[in-house]
């Protein structure tokens, strides 16, 4: 039977310098879900974001370890301190784990929505390099995508304002001029939630983006400038939020410093990318600001409203992952259940064909005699149910005794060698 394990690093439990280490680039991706395929699990998908990189995995001898190493190989020279500080999750530990990372419990900025995008595209792009079918984490990303959206949808989790983007935005305009001038560099998801809640606020920002194309779509064509003109926007904004994926800083000491060189206004840059975009020296230039996503946090104490959906999307959490496991524990017992009825339904179609003295039909017979079968089955059935769920497996080999069913190990979903060792 397949386990699921997860190991990562988080902004909960790492700094922002670590993270930005095992920051895998989108077109390593392939690679590293290869490697983990390499070190025997069946199933890879790697999720990086600026606040995680996680790898879930899912295969029969589950090994940690494994995963542990490809993911220190990402850190180069600090490859001992992830394997210190990595996190390791297993089973029904990694599954409610996803869970609640989907629906943006274990985010920065509580509920936000850009996370169960990120991880449905992280899945795609695992099934695209081949390291997932249809098996086991097809189904658990599914669930976890389903009740990220249910939650979105019924709790207060789901309102305006409760993203990332949406809080660099409100940090960025703090103690700027009434009408500052924004830039929004990026022209993805984030820079996309960004341009929107500047919007409802009622300003108009720059989009500077490597694809013009890209860059119109989000601001107009009015407010949309080729990368190349970052620097010379730099001079007259009073505002930068970053939200590319380049793997090296965008915004450098250098380009900064020619920006301010003729100008007494503040600057603020706001780097919402992991690794960083905007140099961290640059903060040592008389008059810049920078902001990185180590602000970004917030707590469910904030408010009545946010604790109460926080509760709710626990609830909502709760019941998909009991969801989940049950319909995991049926199909696991899928085969017992199976062999029971067969081997029932025999036994009554037997008693039937002794039957010498009625007028009902065969048909009506076949009927009648399936109908018992389920019902003096159904005992056993929900008892094989109730021990898959709970990984009984000396429950399901009892029952197996009781209903006389011959034991194989794809009947009680045990490997051979573990077969053996509890018939005997």
């Amino acid at each position: 039977m397949n386990t699921v394990v997860m190991v990562g690093l988080s902004h909960r439990t790492a700094p922002l310098a670590l993270l930005e280490r095992v920051a895998v680039p989108a077109d390593r991706r392939p690679e590293v879900l290869a490697a983990v395929r390499d070190a025997g699990f069946s199933e890879a998908v790697l999720l990086v974001t600026c606040s995680r990189t996680e790898i879930y995995a899912a295969g029969p001898k589950a090994h940690p370890e494994r995963l542990i190493d490809a993911l220190a190989a990402q850190a180069g020279s600090a490859y001992g301190t992830v394997r210190r500080t990595a996190e390791v999750r297993v089973g029904q530990a990694a599954v409610t784990h996803l869970f609640r990372v989907t629906s943006g419990l274990e985010s920065r900025v509580i509920g936000e929505p850009e996370i169960r995008s990120q991880v449905r595209a992280a899945f795609r792009d695992a099934c695209a390099a081949q390291a997932v079918g249809g098996g086991m984490l097809g189904e658990l990303f599914a669930a976890a995508v389903r009740v990220a959206s249910q939650v979105h949808r019924e709790t207060a989790l789901g309102s305006t304002g409760r993203s990332l983007a949406c809080r660099a935005v409100d940090v960025a305009l703090t103690d700027t001029a009434a009408t500052p001038s924004v830039l929004v560099v990026g022209s993805g998801r984030m820079a996309s939630a960004a341009v929107d809640h500047l919007r409802r606020l009622g300003h108009r920002p720059t989009v500077v983006a490597r694809d013009e194309g890209r860059a119109v779509q989000l601001g107009g064509a009015s407010h949309a400038r080729p990368l190349t003109d970052l620097v010379s926007l730099m001079s007259v904004a009073d505002v930068l939020i970053c939200t590319t994926s380049a793997s090296e800083p965008l915004v450098t000491v250098e380009g900064v410093r020619r920006a301010m060189s003729d100008r007494a206004a503040p600057l603020t840059l706001v780097d919402l990318s992991v690794p960083r975009n905007v140099d961290p020296a640059v903060a040592r230039i008389r008059g810049v600001r920078v902001v990185d996503v180590e602000a970004m946090h917030d707590h469910p104490g904030e408010g009545v409203a946010l604790g109460q959906g926080v509760a709710r999307a626990e609830s909502l959490i709760q019941a998909s992952i009991t969801r989940h496991r049950d319909h995991l524990a049926a199909r696991r017992a899928g085969p017992l259940i199976a062999a029971m009825r067969q081997r029932v339904e025999a036994q009554c179609l037997e008693a039937v064909a002794r039957l010498t003295h009625t007028t009902c039909p065969p048909d009506e017979l076949l009927r009648i005699a399936r109908t018992v079968a389920g019902r003096l089955a159904h005992p056993a059935t929900m008892a094989a149910r109730a021990a898959a769920a709970a990984g009984d497996d000396a429950a399901l080999l009892t029952i197996c005794g009781a209903m006389d069913v011959a034991l194989t190990p794809d009947l009680v979903g045990l490997g051979a060698d573990k077969l053996l060792t509890r018939v005997t």
